[in-house]
């Protein structure tokens, strides 16, 4: 157990006391979390559940499908925000079915990366043994930017973060592909997107070198 070497990520929903229609929201949450436990079932090693309030945790056994993790999530719940602490450590207990009830060095790095993504008002903090300087840049150039961007250039990014291309974006959003390719440009996904893919890269030698 101790070898094993987790990426946890716990989330957190940005003002969630503004949220009106709390049923309904949490209804919403619950879908998106479900999702993502059998859209990415190959990736998850205990699949993401509700903690307390809004308040989410996941573990992952490899980090090559966290940015459409990390998007979907968003898009679920859209346009409310999400915060993510993401931790890469060893896992001191049995590892379960359900994020609940582990404890280990990625929950406490995740934990650590969650108040800190609330303290800079950033939308993901990584925190790991090493390393830390690219994933600090990336959280705060990414948030910058993610707090200029209207709600449709959220919406558009996320689904494309995802995985989708134009058309289906579109088709998602009732939109015409001319549009999202205007919300995209405006965005600066070109960069967006090199950033986070180097982000990943980073996140994954990362963990092959603790592993």
């Amino acid at each position: 157990m101790g070898n094993l070497v987790y990426i946890a990520v716990i989330a957190d929903v940005v003002g969630s006391r503004s949220v009106t229609n709390r049923a309904a929201f949490q209804r919403r949450l619950v879908r998106a979390i479900t999702s993502i436990n059998k859209s990415y079932a190959q990736t998850i090693a205990s699949r993401f559940i509700l903690t307390v309030g809004d308040e989410f945790q996941g573990l992952l056994a490899a980090t090559d499908q966290i940015v459409p993790i990390l998007a979907s999530l968003r898009s679920g719940i859209h346009p409310v925000e999400l915060r993510f602490g993401v931790g890469v450590g060893s896992l001191d207990t049995p590892l379960r079915e359900e994020a609940l009830g582990m404890d280990g060095e990625c929950f406490h790095l995740a934990r650590s990366g969650l108040q800190r993504a609330a303290q800079r008002r950033t939308p993901v903090e990584v925190e790991a043994r090493a390393e830390q300087e690219p994933f600090s840049i990336y959280a705060l150039l990414y948030g910058a930017l993610r707090r200029l961007w209207t709600e449709r250039q959220r919406q558009v990014i996320d689904l494309a973060m995802i995985g989708l291309e134009g058309k289906k974006i579109a088709s998602r959003l009732s939109i015409s592909p001319p549009a999202v390719t205007q919300h995209m440009r405006a965005a600066g996904w070109k960069e967006v997107n090199e950033a986070t893919r180097n982000w990943e890269q980073t996140l994954a030698r990362v963990h092959r070198l603790e592993t």
